[in-house]
C-alpha cells in the first residue's frame, strides 16, 4: 500500500518519523519508508497554500497513492475542540478569496465566480468524500475548517470570520490539499491536531509539543491499522 504523508513543516511530524520504519530514500523535502505492507512517503511542502498546492501536485502526478494524509497543527474556534485534540477536517474553504466592499466581505460564491460552484467545489466548499471507515479514520471527530493566509489573532476579525463562515478550525493550507486530492480523485484526509484556540494572540496559551505528539500517536495508530489490513484501492 502506497501512502503519502504531507506536512507543511518538519517540526509538525518530527515525533512521527521514528515510527515509520526503514528509510529507503531521502532527497531534500522528500523521504520514503518501508514497513511490511506499507510504503510510506513523507513530503514537507513548506508553509502556505501555494507551496502545498505546488508540491502536492508534483508528487501526485508522479506516483499513484492509495491514501494521502495531510498532517499538521491548527487553531480551534470552539471550546469543545480543545488543545491536543486530533480531528479530521472533512470540509474546508478558502475564506479569504473574495472582495472587500463598503457593505462587508463578499466571498467567491457571493461574487458568482463560476469555478467555486463546480467540481471540486460545492457552493464554495471542498467536501471530502473519502470512505473514512475503510482506512480506520472513522473514530476521529469530523470538523469544518477555513484556510487562511493570515491566522487570526485579533478579536474583531475573529468575530467577523466566525459570523461569516462558522468554522471549527483554521489552517494555512488545508483547502489547497483537499483541492488537489479531489481533482486527482485520490482518497485523503486532513488530520489536524489543535495547538491553540483562535483568540487574541497569546502564544503562552499554545501547546505545540502536545499537539504534535498527539498527532504522531494518532497517525501511527492509523498506519498500524493499514499495515495489518493490507488495504488498497485496486
Amino acid at each position: 500500500m502506497n501512502i503519502l504523508l504531507l506536512s507543511a513543516t518538519e517540526s509538525e511530524v518530527a515525533p512521527l518519523i521514528g515510527g515509520l520504519g526503514i528509510c529507503t530514500f531521502a532527497d531534500g523535502r522528500f523521504r520514503s519508508f518501508a514497513t511490511d505492507a506499507l510504503k510510506t512517503d513523507v513530503l514537507i511542502s513548506g508553509i502556505g497554500m501555494v507551496a502545498k498546492a505546488f508540491h502536492l501536485a508534483k508528487y501526485l502526478s508522479a506516483k499513484k497513492y492509495d491514501l494521502v494524509l495531510n498532517l499538521g497543527i491548527a487553531g480551534s474556534f470552539r471550546n469543545e475542540i480543545p488543545v491536543g485534540d486530533v480531528v479530521n477536517v472533512t470540509t474546508d474553504q478558502f475564506s479569504e478569496i473574495g472582495a472587500i466592499t463598503p457593505d462587508g466581505f463578499l466571498t467567491a460564491t457571493d461574487l458568482h465566480f463560476g469555478d467555486f460552484n463546480s467540481f471540486p467545489f460545492r457552493a464554495g466548499l471542498l467536501v471530502n468524500p473519502t470512505p473514512f471507515d475503510k482506512f480506520g479514520l472513522q473514530h476521529l471527530k469530523q470538523v469544518s475548517g477555513i484556510t487562511v493566509n493570515t491566522i487570526h489573532g485579533e478579536l474583531l476579525s475573529i468575530s467577523a470570520v466566525k459570523e461569516k463562515f462558522h468554522p471549527e478550525v483554521e489552517s494555512m493550507g488545508g483547502a489547497a490539499f483537499l483541492y488537489g486530492c479531489l481533482n486527482e480523485q485520490v482518497p485523503c484526509a486532513q488530520l489536524r491536531s489543535i495547538s491553540n484556540f483562535v483568540e487574541e494572540r497569546n502564544k503562552s496559551r499554545w501547546n505545540i509539543p502536545l499537539a504534535v505528539n498527539n498527532l504522531a500517536l494518532v497517525t501511527l495508530g492509523i498506519l498500524d491499522h493499514l499495515n495489518k489490513n493490507h488495504i488498497t484501492n485496486e
